[in-house]
């Protein structure tokens, strides 16, 4: 079972996992629970607290405390942020979900691709780490528009921005390890969902930094 902490003030726990369900407790932010199951549609998990079964809450609202060990101290400011995003996916089926919306909506895309979850949008999840992180992205969900963003670095920092060449959109994330034939890679859109893949050196466009 794996372990999370609560990211808001209040957070309601349902007896079922659904808007409707009956509200059987409520949790405190940083209150730290386990994970005991998941919602077919992934948009809920239940949860334990002090070895009590609490009902069911919005993965929106929960972090795992295991992605806080891969935070490095000397990380690029919007690191934290990005790792602890670390397993958001696509929903299966005709539902979207929410937390890719948002990624979505950091970006000038229109409608109807800002509000569907299988939308390209791993330059949507960088734009929305380095604006929470207090800095301007490119407002664009095209991975591309990375290569003219801050200015190029020859050698990559942990948490640079990489962008790499794949058809006429190409993909972007952040650096984190490379060895002589691959990049180390946290973006979205890999595997759909926010994790750790490996890209090739010979795709690489540039490593950038806002400064």
């Amino acid at each position: 079972m794996s372990k999370y902490k609560v990211t808001v003030n209040k957070l309601n726990v349902r007896e079922e996992p659904k808007l409707t369900g009956k509200i059987i407790g409520v949790l405190e932010k940083n209150d730290v629970v386990e994970v005991v199951n998941t919602s077919g549609d992934e948009y809920w998990h239940k949860l334990k607290q002090h070895n009590k079964l609490k009902g069911w809450s919005s993965h929106k609202y929960l972090v795992s405390l295991e992605n806080d060990n891969k935070i490095n101290s000397d990380d690029l400011p919007w690191m934290s942020i990005a790792i602890r995003e670390i397993g958001v996916r696509e929903y299966t089926g005709a539902a979207d979900n929410p937390r890719i919306i948002e990624y979505l909506r950091s970006t000038t895309l229109g409608e109807p691709y800002r509000s569907n979850d299988e939308t390209y949008w791993c330059s949507a999840f960088v734009n929305w780490c380095v604006e929470k992180a207090g800095y301007e992205g490119t407002d664009s969900a095209w991975a591309k528009t990375w290569a003219r963003w801050g200015k190029s670095i020859e050698t990559p920092h942990r948490g640079c921005i990489a962008v790499f060449k794949r058809g006429s959109g190409g993909h972007v994330g952040f650096y984190l390890d490379d060895n002589d034939e691959n990049i180390e890679l946290l973006g979205g859109n890999q595997n759909n969902s926010v994790c750790i893949s490996k890209y090739p050196k010979a795709r690489l466009l540039s490593y950038r930094v806002p400064f």
